[in-house]
């Protein structure tokens, strides 16, 4: 039995159909996966279209599995409506979207698969491939051909996350679309969708968070179904993965943990992850972190093994937004001791990166400011990562902006908005700005904001000097910098290479 595996995301990163893949072709099934990266909302052309539906006819697969987010739903229709014209076999989609919103998915797919993956979707090539009964698979909803769905209960979680096989890693036997075409992927197409740029690749330890945020689509995960929400793989079976991709990428700079919150678990975790790391693995490591799970205790022991960056999480300045709309319960006094202590280590904690959520219509222009005067005040250099607030479907903070008449029930906002593209606001530009502005002067120009004169320094601030003059200083030594390390690079200590690039991102 052939399957047929399509990812629409705009990185080769992809965890959820690497998992999928590994899992059927250590069954001994013939998976191959076709990645079709591109940025939000940039739709395939007919003659795009035509070829991805020309390939996939031509490999002829028993099954066809689409993994998509909300935010790919535009794109998945307009392909999943040219593949069908071409191919008969069933499809189904799988991944966040299709998991919180399955009947909206069944108006096109054939089935859906809900919650992770694994499982039903083993159970269910196996039953097709032995042409078994496949309308009763926990995990899977299936839709009628008299339209009618069948509705089967979720399949209950993976509380072992180290029995499962590693991610499939091996892009050699699967297919780009890339230039035009179809292709397969060699090290310089795999270098073009790594998300930024210091050849590291992007790995997870654990599944689920601690936390509930109302924005977040963990608030919706987590009712799926039952089991633990938050685990975690053993040291051992972490780094045995980064073991095998570091063999297969020896031009391998660092790695990315995309956990959602990487400093939770306990002490003898973390001291055998950092024996492990540094004896096997010995590249940088990046990792993501709510302030109050940031310890002394554990950034001492992470950075021997190799951390240099860590994306905090404050999304607010305001305690009101923070508790009551967010609800995630992160005081100021917390966010702060969390930046100290990274800042204690910044001779090799060179990325420390602060991300915050705007365009909130809960939050008072006041509120906004508050969040401008908190990063205002941190120690420099930082980096902040600004994007705008959307509402997911079934999320917490979603049902409540439908019930305040915020979004419609259809809430197609959230298929046309890119969270990346924050409104240019003044305050909005005043944040961007803080990163790479004295903080007296960001909070001079945040207090004379309403005056005319304040607005007219402003705009002489931000695009004379942010724009202009610092962003040309920037492109240039950007450039000699590149230039240097394509000659260089290949003798420099990784940790090195790393630190040099980090040095050259700018938001």
């Amino acid at each position: 039995m052939k399957i047929v595996l399509i990812s629409v995301e705009n990185t080769l990163v992809c965890f959820g159909v690497r998992m999928i893949s590994a899992v059927l072709r250590q069954a001994g099934f013939n998976v191959k996966i076709l990645f079709v990266p591109k940025e939000f909302n940039h739709l395939e052309t007919e003659e795009e279209l035509e070829k991805i539906s020309d390939w996939i006819l031509e490999e002829t697969p028993d099954l066809l599995g689409v993994s998509l987010m909300s935010s790919h739903w535009r794109r998945v229709i307009g392909m999943h409506t040219a593949i069908r014209s071409a191919c008969r076999c069933p499809i189904i989609w799988g991944g966040i979207h299709p998991t919180i919103s399955p009947d909206e998915c069944l108006e096109y797919a054939d089935m859906v698969c809900i919650g992770e993956g694994e499982k039903p979707m083993l159970e269910l090539v196996k039953a097709i491939s032995e042409d078994k009964d496949f309308q009763s698979i926990p995990g899977i909803w299936v839709k009628r051909t008299d339209g009618s769905i069948i509705m089967n209960s979720p399949a209950p979680r993976e509380d072992n996350l180290s029995s499962l096989p590693f991610p499939d890693h091996e892009d050699s036997a699967h297919r780009i679309f890339h230039g035009g075409r179809i292709q397969t992927i060699d090290d310089g197409i795999w270098r073009c969708y790594i998300p930024g740029f210091m050849d590291t690749h992007y790995v997870m330890s654990s599944r689920g968070c601690p936390h509930n945020c109302t924005y977040c689509c963990n608030s919706a995960l987590r009712t799926i179904t039952h089991g633990p929400y938050l685990r975690r793989r053993s040291p051992e079976h972490f780094i045995g993965e980064m073991t095998e991709i570091k063999a297969k990428y020896p031009n391998l700079k660092g790695f990315v943990f995309m956990d959602d919150s990487f400093f939770y678990g306990d002490r003898t975790w973390f001291e055998s992850f950092c024996s492990l790391y540094l004896n096997n693995i010995d590249l940088p490591f990046f990792c993501w972190a709510n302030p109050i799970a940031v310890t002394k205790e554990k950034i001492d022991m992470l950075v021997p093994a190799g951390l240099v960056g860590v994306h905090v999480g404050l999304e607010s300045g305001s305690a009101r937004v923070s508790n009551d709309i967010y609800q995630r319960k992160v005081t100021q006094d917390q966010f702060y001791k969390c930046m100290n202590i990274l800042h204690e280590n910044r001779r090799q904690i060179v990325d420390i990166r602060v991300d915050v959520i705007t365009d909130n219509p809960y939050e008072t222009e006041e509120e906004v400011a508050d969040t401008v005067s908190v990063l205002s005040y941190l120690k420099k250099p930082f980096f902040v990562g600004i994007v705008s607030l959307i509402f997911y479907p079934k999320t917490m903070l979603e049902q409540c902006a439908i019930r305040d008449g915020l979004v419609g029930e259809g809430n197609d906002k959230l298929y046309n908005e890119e969270f990346f593209r924050y409104r240019p606001t003044l305050l909005n530009r005043l944040m961007r700005s803080v990163p790479k502005t004295p903080g007296p002067i960001i909070r001079f120009l945040l207090a004379r904001r309403h005056s005319k004169w304040g607005r007219i320094l402003f705009s002489l601030f931000y695009w004379g000097y942010f724009i202009g003059i610092r962003r040309s200083i920037l492109r240039a030594r950007r450039f000699f910098t590149l230039m240097y390390l394509r000659h260089m690079e290949h003798r420099m200590n990784p940790r090195n290479v790393v630190t040099t690039r980090v040095s050259l991102i700018d938001f």
